[in-house]
């Protein structure tokens, strides 16, 4: 089955095959009829717009694949300096390095792989843009997979090694369709920056876990982790192809999706430039940039060689025990990334009193001091437990800190990228950040031994104060300084929707959702009023409650489904065998919730609401509530059942598919959680039935009104 396509089989009957031997140009009425019976194909990217677990799961599979690429980028990170030694004891180490030393041959392994990487992030978020960010990110990975097995075999020269890396380097380089995606399907401005530094952590984190398992299968050989990181991309790719689901572009607007009743009111939607701001785009491209660079004096310089020298390896040359071991070494070098976790977590707090560029600022600031401390205990101390101790605690309370600028740079770049051009500036950001982390290590490397590793760490700390000045001005941005709260919902209006055109021609009773239907359909094709029953007191009807919420579930799977016929249609586009016309249907829509066709008594409308109210205050009065003490709050109450459907009564061209999408979002909520049902059920279950007074047409059974789906 195709990815863009979920199959949903109905019964057909044999009178309904032998009708479509003859059908022609569908009228809406006919596919009203269709829909009851026929095969319908719904689109995944309305799911991904309005189920949340469809949207968890796909996010997850990107996170997944994001975080194996990065794992299999710093695989063998920990064995470089093994490999790279031919007196190292090991068998599997390279014969020799020439031309290059010792260092330089331990730093230029990495370069290779990060060199393909970043050359790879230029061209690769601007690809995903015109391809899309499914196909491309799979490609890369299934290639990925083949690439560390091609490495493992090229393992016997160093020449032939570092060739393979720089090759398949170009496929690991799919953290900008990521970080594209995540700004593709999330609208909301405090949302995405979340997402996208849960994303970055994954690539973080991954880097440290490819470390990880190579300090584990030590007594397996340096390159047999290359074994699990084709498992892994393997694994990465099967869940990919199942799970992710390309987004749409230039449709309908992704919904919020939250596990409650309401849409989320609290956050503002992204409004996307039409251009780039260029002179914006490079001052963040060269912060990221310089912050890289500055970041390669704590991370790698403080713990190799400052801390190997200073807690190892002069303990060895002088024949004593070493107060840190080379296995502790690997640890502390793979295991600092793992404080990446505890700064995702921390920056939404940041992000809401500093802003996205004062929370870069201050992570340039931390890397600067936090290395300076380092260098301090590590050079100008005495060699000690002491000081050892106080040398990782300061890495290990001060990394976290320090990550914050990494998480920033992504979130700045999407606030001023058009909507065609986010895979690119986000493509610029990881080519920076590659470039930075390749170079670097490799150029401090030849500057410590050409001076001193002071010197090195010294200039690592220059870089990180410049790349504070160099993103300060950013901090008067719109976009990424400090952003003014939006006042609370308790003390802002929220448009919702109190008026739902009901479905049936009874006098409140409940009736099967397929006669409504009917009943809309037969009075709206004739050209018929709306019809508006009797509000049935709430005396009358108080001892058959139970019976109203019964039928609930069924009325609301009902109207979920027919959303779903509607939007399958709409995607197909006018013109095909399955369209209809989508003004025609804009056109019904008015016509049957608002009465446009001028055939509609509007006293007696407003007379049915009128008795709605009366209705609902009756129930609360009853069952425990005192709305003539907790209005407010009963008002807060509705507006969280009922949410805003549209901006206004009247539904056109441009906001019909969107405003269905919020009614299934809202019908598939009511649908799930309806086991759960407690006053808020039961209002959504008499809802149901009694606001059938407010308009009589079945076909608004979920579709047409604006009440509370």
């Amino acid at each position: 089955m195709a990815d863009d396509e979920e199959a949903v089989e109905l019964v057909r009957s044999g009178e309904d095959a032998a009708a479509d031997n003859n059908k022609g140009t569908s009228t809406l009425y006919e596919r009203l009829d269709q829909w009851r019976t026929h095969r319908y194909i719904l689109p995944r990217h309305y799911k991904l717009q309005t189920e949340e677990d469809t949207r968890k799961y796909s996010l997850w599979s990107v996170n997944f694949m994001i975080t194996c690429s990065a794992i299999n980028t710093k695989m063998l990170n920990p064995n470089f300096a093994i490999m790279c030694n031919p007196y190292s004891g090991d068998e599997e180490s390279f014969p020799n390095t020439s031309p290059f030393g010792f260092n330089s041959a331990t730093y230029f392994l990495p370069m290779c792989t990060l060199i393909g990487v970043a050359i790879a992030s230029i061209f690769i978020g601007t690809l995903s843009d015109r391809l899309g960010r499914k196909i491309l990110m799979l490609v890369l990975g299934w290639i990925s997979a083949v690439g560390s097995i091609v490495k493992y075999f090229t393992r016997h020269t160093f020449w032939g090694f570092c060739i393979s890396n720089f090759i398949f380097g170009f496929f690991l380089g799919n953290l900008p369709i990521g970080m594209a995606y995540i700004g593709d399907i999330e609208q909301s401005k405090k949302k995405k920056e979340l997402l996208l530094g849960m994303l970055v952590g994954c690539f973080v984190l991954g880097n440290s876990g490819g470390g990880i398992v190579a300090v584990l299968m030590a007594d397996v050989g340096l390159f047999a982790p290359l074994w699990v990181g084709a498992g892994l991309m393997v694994i990465a790719n099967i869940l990919s192809h199942q799970y992710m689901i390309e987004p749409t572009k230039g449709e309908a607007k992704s919904v919020d999706i939250e596990d409650k009743f309401t849409l989320n009111e609290d956050d503002e939607d992204v409004v996307r430039p039409e251009l780039i701001d260029q002179k914006t785009l490079w001052n963040i491209v060269g912060g990221a940039l310089l912050d890289n660079i500055g970041s390669t004096g704590l991370f790698p310089l403080c713990l190799s060689p400052l801390a190997l020298q200073a807690y190892y390896a002069q303990f060895v040359a002088a024949g004593e025990d070493p107060i840190m071991s080379i296995l502790a070494y690997q640890w502390l070098s793979v295991c600092v990334a793992l404080l990446v976790i505890p700064s995702t977590q921390m920056t939404p707090w940041f992000f809401e009193k500093l802003g996205v560029a004062g929370v870069c600022v201050f992570g340039n600031s931390c890397t600067a001091i936090v290395t300076g401390l380092l260098l301090m205990i590590g050079a100008a101390f005495p060699a000690t437990n002491l000081s050892f101790g106080f040398f990782v605690f300061v890495m290990y309370a001060g990394f976290p800190f320090t990550v914050f600028s990494q998480l920033t740079t992504g979130p700045m770049l999407d606030a001023i990228a058009p909507e065609d051009k986010i895979g690119f500036v986000q493509g610029l950001n990881n080519a920076s950040m590659n470039f930075g982390m390749a170079l670097a290590p490799w150029l401090f490397g030849l500057l410590a031994d050409a001076t001193s590793t002071q010197a090195a760490i010294i200039t690592g700390i220059c870089f990180s104060i410049g790349a504070a000045l160099a993103n300060a001005p950013l901090m008067r941005h719109p976009l990424m300084g400090k952003q003014v709260p939006r006042p609370p919902p308790q003390k802002r209006i929220l448009k919702g929707e109190d008026e739902e055109i009901v479905q049936k021609m009874l006098s409140g009773s409940y009736v099967d959702p397929e006669l409504r239907l009917e009943v809309a359909k037969h009075r709206a094709k004739n050209g018929l009023p709306t019809v508006v029953p009797r509000v049935r007191p709430y005396a009358e009807e108080k001892e058959n409650l139970g019976e109203l919420a019964k039928e609930a579930s069924a009325t609301f799977e009902f109207r979920r489904d027919l959303a779903d016929r509607i939007l399958a249609a709409l995607s197909n586009g006018e013109g095909t065998e399955n369209d209809f016309s989508k003004e025609e249907f804009v056109n019904f829509l008015n016509t049957v919730s608002r009465g446009d066709s001028g055939n509609q008594d509007q006293e007696l409308i407003q007379q049915a609401t009128s008795d709605l109210g009366v209705w609902m205050g009756e129930y609360l009065e009853d069952n425990g509530y005192s709305p003539h003490t907790a209005s407010v709050l009963m008002k807060q109450m509705f507006m969280t059942a009922f949410p805003r459907l549209n901006d206004g009564p009247e539904i056109d061209e441009e906001n019909v598919e969107e405003y269905l999408l919020r009614q299934r979002r809202v019908m598939n909520s009511y649908a799930e959680h309806k086991k759960k049902t407690t006053l808020l059920g039961t209002f959504a279950a008499v809802q149901v039935v009694i606001t059938g007074t407010v308009g009589g047409s079945g076909f608004v059974i979920g579709l047409i009104t604006n009440t509370y789906v």
